[in-house]
């Protein structure tokens, strides 16, 4: 008898402001730019949003590469 799996998605779990807030700044804190555009793409689906431009990866990516090349950091925060 086999081990029974399922695909897991951080969207399902992504339920409440709170929780999409503790979600982001983690991974802000990480600052790996391609986690950062999938956590927002992940944001986005939770939020029943189609993928924007803003989201894709390596538009992302490069912006928040260059920022931490100059000692910047990207942050979030609730508004």
């Amino acid at each position: 008898m086999g081990i029974e799996t399922s695909l897991w998605d951080a969207v399902d779990h992504l339920d409440s402001d709170e929780t999409i807030l503790a979600y982001l700044e983690a991974v802000f804190e990480d600052g790996d730019a391609e986690l950062i555009a999938a956590a927002l793409d992940n944001v986005a689906r939770a939020k029943g949003l189609d993928r924007s431009p803003a989201t894709e990866r390596t538009d992302l990516a490069s912006v928040a590469g260059l920022l931490k090349t100059l000692g910047f950091e990207l942050a979030v925060r609730a508004t």
